[in-house]
């Protein structure tokens, strides 16, 4: 019989997928964390009071949020935290380790997990693993197609700056070069959204949301659709300006899509990361169209198929399970 893991996170992927976050909770579900039974507990975004209780995507009708310390979970994983009279009863009560993008984290108490792991890493610590996110390699891998678009993929934000892409991109790129640019994602943000949408023409510039329903869920893609367009794609381009961890951007480096950047990705090792992708990675420099023009007229091809799969869920598993397992050995 399997051993129950609690999975904890304010992202909540059900019923839909609509953040790179969200994602990695499914990831870790159904991939790091499948040698487990796992329940994943969806807490409310600002103050984290539990929500609703999930296993296998399906909610626990008869869940009963005070119980759940004294439950016989292996120990419990939060994907991000937030401290409240709830999360800390929980995390003292099993062992307990949390997932974060940045330490030093002011988010989290000293003394309460056995284990952290983070996207970076100010110094080295024993009770710390750096790591970085990941991305299903048995979605995302290379089958390349006719790349007949340049595709960007997130959620409709001002944090993605979709609006600096779309503004000139109908005259800098689609009227030189003849490719179209591709949203894919869905709207997060109603007012910046209909500035955006202004410039969606349906040729130049297209969407997966539909204008007359935007807040649908079918603006959101699945990962299998996402894949199909990073194959399809001829640059991968973002013009967000930071991300702690781009899983977007692995997705689009695991189909060996060129990737044209212009923000800062501290995720990464970026002397490692600026080899494979085109652009500036350590900070914003300039506009994004002015480095998308340049690729397109430099004919630059950057193929990060094999080097991202350091960020696999294989990958990620064994690396992550394996300080898990430890830190649980040493308790």
């Amino acid at each position: 019989m399997k051993r129950k893991v609690l999975l904890v996170s304010s992202a909540n992927p059900y019923p839909v997928v609509t953040s790179g976050c969200e994602r990695l909770v499914n990831d870790y579900e159904s991939g790091v964390f499948s040698a487990f039974d796992v329940y994943f507990l969806a807490a409310q975004p600002e103050t984290w009071a539990p929500l609703v209780l999930f296993r296998e995507g399906a909610p626990v009708m008869d869940s009963n949020f005070d119980e759940l310390p004294s439950h016989d979970f292996a120990f419990v994983f939060f994907v991000g935290f937030k401290s409240n009279d709830f999360t800390r009863r929980l995390a003292a009560a099993l062992p307990s380790f949390c997932l974060t993008d940045h330490y030093p984290n002011d988010d989290l108490p000293d003394g309460v997990f056995q284990g952290i792991l983070s996207h970076r890493l100010d110094a080295p610590r024993e009770d710390v693993l750096l790591c970085g996110g990941s991305y299903n390699s048995r979605i995302f891998y290379p089958d390349r197609q006719t790349e007949d678009i340049v595709l960007c993929v997130g959620r409709i934000h001002q944090d993605k700056n979709q609006l600096e892409l779309v503004t000139r991109y109908a005259d800098r790129i689609y009227r030189r070069h003849g490719l179209p640019l591709y949203l894919a994602g869905g709207v997060d943000d109603r007012e910046y959204y209909s500035r955006v949408r202004a410039h969606i023409d349906g040729k130049a510039i297209q969407s997966t949301v539909d204008p007359a329903r935007p807040d649908s869920a079918d603006g959101w893609c699945t990962s299998q659709q996402i894949a199909r367009l990073c194959n399809r794609a001829r640059f991968f381009v973002t013009a967000s300006p930071r991300e702690s961890f781009g899983i977007a951007l692995t997705e689009a480096l695991a189909c060996g899509t060129t990737c044209v950047l212009n923000g800062c990705f501290t995720g990464f090792n970026p002397a490692e990361l600026e080899a494979h992708v085109y652009g500036n990675i350590r900070g914003k420099r300039g506009e994004i169209l002015d480095l998308l023009h340049q690729a397109f007229n430099l004919d630059i091809r950057r193929d990060g198929s094999e080097w991202v799969k350091k960020y696999s869920l294989e990958s990620a598993t064994s690396q992550q399970m394996g300080f898990i397992q430890e830190r649980l050995r040493k308790r």
